[in-house]
């Protein structure tokens, strides 16, 4: 488990609650498979546990693998029988997503590393104009939009863009706090418009749904409300914070280094791939699989632009994903765990329990209510998995409801952005204040909670229309 042990051998009082909490998970497994038959609502006993353990700051993974043994103890699984399940798991749709989250990690190592992401943000900063503190913020806010979107990752990409965006707006006079929400609001939309962004991928497979669909009806109105409200928070955290960027950080110099001829051409392939591989795949209703082809088409094409050999260009995109490999380990073990959970006969209880309320309910509340549960049961780390999970044990109910994939993707959207946005700190929003060197955590909470009550107004209207 996450440092399984402190200085001196001793567990912490995190640590000991996790601890205990699995073992009366693996002592409650062993006496509902001794009692044999289906365990109905206690077969989520795994999946419950799988959320605590995240909650109390176990390691994901090890969260993962501590479920997934409960949930193999509970429905008898032998290790042979297991093993097979571990295996058939590396061709599901989890897995798949995962190799396209560890394949964008390696697009966006080579594009760092050939100057691409460089040299699209000093281009967007510079077409926009730096004479202005607002053409400043609409700069900044407008790279991030840009990088996180291309990249599919808010902490890598907003990482790109601090060295050199930080300068300029510390020489303007923006202040630490509001840089910080303009990273969080401006990235947290670009996870939501960009076409092969881990959420997107997932919500698209989840809602079979195309891109061009779920941009028109999800992506672009959630992301707009998103960057639209941080830029206004951002502008009311400026006249409500003291913390000042230091003479050191208003004379760094690295935001006026040129970009190199070799960046340039990278960066103009980068884009340029990215854009026709996109309109291609929208064009021909591509499915979550074809952004496996985008991403190694893109990776290969701009090392090569950029003047770096077949080799180096692997070695990029090998060093980018290994960044990732616990993602993707996470996404093979929760095939297995969603498997043997459904074995034991609690979705099915759930989705019997529940089908003879929820027409009452109707699609409207239930769709709230599922973003809601985002709201108060996100689970750190993991947003992704968790629209997996809530798919999973929803999507019975969407079908007989008879909710159209659009609104079906838009409470996914809600669901899985409010894990980096609050309502409680998260380890996106400390990583973006950190980036900006910001030390208000006070501020990024309100930056949070405005951006989410906005997106609930503007969930309770695009849920009446889309019905």
């Amino acid at each position: 488990m996450n440092s399984a042990v402190t200085l001196g051998g001793r567990l912490d009082r995190k640590q000991t609650t996790a601890v205990a909490c699995f073992g009366i998970s693996v002592a409650a497994s062993i006496v509902l498979a001794v009692a044999g038959g289906k365990a109905g609502l206690w077969g989520l006993v795994p999946i419950i546990l799988y959320a605590v353990l995240a909650l109390l700051g176990v390691d994901v993974v090890l969260a993962t693998v501590g479920a997934v043994l409960v949930a193999a103890i509970m429905t008898r699984t032998a290790p042979v029988p297991l093993g097979e399940q571990l295996a058939t798991s590396t061709g599901s749709l989890v897995a798949v997503i995962g190799l396209i989250i560890l394949l964008g990690a390696g697009l966006g190592q080579v594009a760092q590393q050939t100057g691409a992401a460089q040299t699209l943000v000093r281009t967007v900063m510079s077409r926009i104009g730096l004479s202005t503190p607002t053409r400043v913020q609409l700069g900044v806010m407008a790279s991030s939009l840009v990088i996180v979107g291309a990249l599919g990752t808010l902490a890598g990409g907003n990482a790109i863009i601090a060295p050199i965006v930080i300068p300029i707006a510390a020489r303007m006079g923006w202040r630490p706090p509001a840089v910080a929400a303009m990273f969080h609001a401006a990235g947290a939309a670009g996870l939501m418009v960009g076409p092969f962004t881990p959420p997107v991928v997932t919500i698209t497979a989840a809602a079979k749904l195309s891109y061009g669909d779920y941009l028109l009806h999800a992506g672009l109105p959630v992301g707009l409300i998103t960057i639209v409200t941080g830029f206004f928070m951002a502008r009311w955290i400026q006249k409500h914070t003291d913390q000042e960027y230091t003479a050191e950080d208003r004379a760094e110099g690295e935001s006026d280094a040129p970009s190199t001829a070799a960046g340039r051409r990278a960066a103009l392939v980068f884009v340029g791939v990215l854009v026709v591989l996109a309109v291609y795949g929208v064009w021909m209703k591509a499915g979550y699989s074809y952004a496996l082809v985008v991403m190694v088409v893109a990776a290969a094409a701009t090392g090569l632009a950029a003047g770096q050999g077949p080799k180096a260009t692997a070695e990029a995109v090998y060093a980018g994903a290994a960044r990732l490999i616990w993602l993707f380990v996470l996404f093979w073990l929760l095939d297995p765990l969603l498997t043997l959970v459904e074995k034991t006969g609690a979705f099915e209880t759930i989705f019997d329990s529940l089908k003879d309320v929820m027409p009452d309910v109707g699609p409207y509340a239930f769709l709230l209510l599922v973003v809601l549960l985002g709201y108060v049961h996100a689970v750190p780390g993991a947003a992704v998995a968790q629209v997996v999970l809530i798919n999973k044990l929803f999507g019975p109910l969407v079908t007989s409801l008879g909710v159209p994939p659009a609104a079906w993707a838009v409470s996914l959207l809600g669901t899985a952005q409010i894990d980096q946005l609050g309502p409680y700190p998260t380890a996106d929003m400390m990583g973006q204040m950190g980036l900006a060197r910001s030390g208000d955590l006070r501020m990024m909470l309100f930056n949070g909670w405005a951006i989410m009550v906005a997106n609930t107004a503007g969930f309770l209207v695009l849920f009446a229309v889309l019905l």
